[in-house]
């Protein structure tokens, strides 16, 4: 599947309708606010669903639900616009990681020059973590089952011709065959990755090591 870096259209509707998992949803907010224009895409489309959602024919409601909602209101604090980044950090990534610093995060190390934070884990084994990628590392070959979205926060890699640096993301799917990002050398890597089944490493060690590195 070819992105091109940025992340498609239909990703952003439906994250703007709150239809993807927690993961993709991160995912997709933390790439927007490295793009000016995806952050515009997604501001128009939640505000066409908010145009839908006045358009729906009206019901009838508790006499008492205005006073509950003006209630409400009267006790909320408004906050000003939250800021881009914090600590260097896209702004939904460090709310999601209570702003911790990368370097304060619990990593565990996978082989050779990686390591990886396992950020959560869906109902049907979708899990959310952070790659980190010494550089010049080479990522074992492997194939994927279901898609695989891969958001550079940090350094940079190369797959084949193509090369991702941050804000710029990859998906993978079940036709991307022989997978192996190569990191740039320089500074490591730091990526924000969601796997939405196992992947399917080739190598005999790589498949021994598996079950320990939990992917």
């Amino acid at each position: 599947m070819k992105t091109h870096g940025i992340i498609p259209d239909e990703w952003i509707v439906s994250y703007a309708s709150g239809a993807l998992s927690e993961a993709h949803a991160l995912v997709v907010a933390t790439h927007c606010h490295f793009h000016p224009e995806l952050q515009q895409k997604l501001d128009d489309a939640e505000n066409i669903g908010a145009m839908l959602m006045e358009s729906n024919r009206p019901v009838k409601v508790s006499n008492h639900m205005f006073d509950e909602i003006v209630s409400e209101i009267d006790g909320t604090t408004i906050k000003e616009k939250l800021p881009s980044y914090s600590d260097g950090i896209p702004y939904p990534l460090a709310n999601y990681l209570d702003h911790k610093s990368l370097d304060q995060l619990k990593w565990r190390m996978m082989g050779p020059g990686l390591s990886q934070v396992r950020l959560w884990t869906g109902p049907n084994d979708e899990r959310l973590w952070l790659l980190k990628a010494r550089g010049g590392a080479k990522i074992p070959s492997h194939d994927h089952k279901g898609l695989e979205f891969t958001l550079v926060l940090q350094g940079s890699y190369r797959v084949g011709n193509e090369r991702y640096e941050p804000g710029l993301l990859e998906i993978a799917d079940d036709d991307t065959k022989n997978h192996t990002p190569i990191i740039d050398h320089g500074e490591d890597c730091i990526c924000l990755v969601v796997t939405e089944a196992p992947i399917k490493i080739h190598s005999f060690f790589g498949r021994i090591v598996q079950p320990l590195i939990g992917l």
